[in-house]
């Protein structure tokens, strides 16, 4: 309910700035929040817990006092008779078709600790469900990590291709004022306009890109969003000491043991005798006097005793199966955690990567802003051609696009080293 109030409300806030201003700002913690209030495994929780709450209440029927009713007519081809016969005794013959209606009632005393076993089974059931949605959970929120961080380096593309067609478009002015004096060649002008073409066709490519991306981030999150959303990047400096066991589905694993291990020890309970108690009320022909031939009522009461003292070893077999199947699953944890190293390691080693690329990055930037400053001006005075120049001014275009998008694949990879340790809010 906490869940649905906080996305409701981020909900209310999203839509109420979208109307007072068209941007709308959006940060990644709140589509967290409307994926997991949107996604129908936040009901799915709900319905775990009902059953669970259904199943406890089935369970606890077993201490109390269970009621049938009974009723049987029949004919039977001979009665009981005495072989002899007695003087001044009259002795009837008993009646061949009988009548009962019987009220039986029992009541469990002892099962041997069965239905708290059962109990605890369903307990760690319930668990485990409620586990596996925060896992499917866990990965919807990757799936929004992909979509968010995909948008936001088409954005900065886009912004970075922008700026570098409006410094071309100022060229291409000068240009064409030095063709339209006689002193450029129209060659050079038509350079420029050809690599203009060429950006805004990249811009194209891009937007609808960027429209996917949006779409598939609407779908995850429930909402409508605006082509003109601003996505908040996030910033993530410190790393976290790697784990291989903080994961969802790390827990999952250890909890389907904890199953398994309650489910294990129903298995011995199965041969524990049981003591119950049991009453019956009747009427029928014949009553208890089984020599009257009358319509009768009558009522019995007493304890029961009953025990399975053996099986054939059943309940063993059933134990080391279970057995087996819990050392199945370990191999899983053992392979999950293995898993789980390679890839810890291999986002640290592209964090590294992302951290010494933009270290070069910065100086790369750096030498290129001065060899495009002085091909413009070199461009300005006729010395080079507009193809020369737009070598240059690339080159110092995507340098700037490297180091921009390095800066976003360096915290797109901490925000999955971050996820892969399974430390996600």
């Amino acid at each position: 309910m906490k869940t649905f109030i906080k996305g409701f409300l981020v909900f209310m806030v999203i839509s109420g700035n979208a109307t007072a201003q068209q941007v709308v700002k959006l940060t990644l913690d709140t589509c967290y929040n409307m994926a997991v209030v949107n996604n129908p495994l936040a009901r799915q929780a709900n319905l775990y817990s009902e059953a669970f709450e259904l199943q406890e209440s089935v369970i606890k029927t077993n201490y109390l006092p269970q009621v049938s009713v009974g009723a049987q007519a029949g004919l039977q081809t001979d009665v009981t008779s005495l072989p002899i016969s007695i003087p001044n005794v009259n002795i009837p013959s008993l009646d061949k078709d009988s009548y009962k209606i019987n009220l039986d009632i029992n009541q469990l005393l002892w099962d041997g600790g069965l239905t708290k076993k059962q109990k605890e089974l369903e307990k760690a059931g319930l668990l485990s469900n409620l586990q596996s949605v925060e896992a499917e959970i866990y990965r919807l929120k990757e799936r929004v990590n992909q979509a968010f961080f995909n948008i936001l380096l088409i954005r900065e593309n886009e912004k970075l291709l922008k700026l570098s067609m409006s410094e071309i478009q100022s060229r291409l002015t000068r240009v064409r004022a030095g063709v339209k004096n006689g002193t450029v060649l129209q060659s050079n002008a038509d350079v420029l306009d050809a690599e203009i073409i060429r950006i805004e066709q990249s811009l194209i490519e891009l937007a609808h890109s960027r429209a996917a991306a949006i779409f598939r981030l609407s779908e995850l999150t429930g909402q409508s969003l605006n082509p003109d959303i601003e996505l908040l990047q996030p910033v993530y400096d410190s790393m976290p000491v790697p784990n291989t066991r903080l994961r969802p589905e790390f827990k999952f694993l250890e909890l389907q043991q904890d199953k398994l291990s309650a489910q294990q020890a129903i298995t011995g309970i199965k041969v524990i005798p049981r003591i119950s108690a049991f009453g019956t009320l009747g009427y029928g022909k014949p009553g208890l006097n089984m020599l009257s031939n009358q319509f009768d009522s009558y009522a019995m009461a007493g304890v029961r005793f009953s025990w399975t003292f053996w099986d054939w070893n059943l309940h063993k077999k059933e134990s080391k199966i279970i057995g087996i199947q819990k050392e199945v699953v370990e191999t899983q944890k053992e392979n999950f955690e293995r898993n789980q190293r390679i890839l810890l390691n291999n986002l640290k080693e592209e964090i590294l990567k992302n951290e010494n690329l933009i270290a070069a990055d910065h100086r790369i930037v750096k030498l290129r802003e001065s060899v495009a400053k002085s091909a413009g001006a070199q461009l300005d005075q006729g010395i080079i051609t507009s193809s020369e120049f737009l070598t240059e001014q690339n080159a110092h275009t995507q340098s700037r696009i490297n180091m921009s998008l390095h800066s976003i694949h360096l915290q797109y990879a901490r925000l999955n080293y971050i996820t892969a340790i399974g430390l996600l809010k």
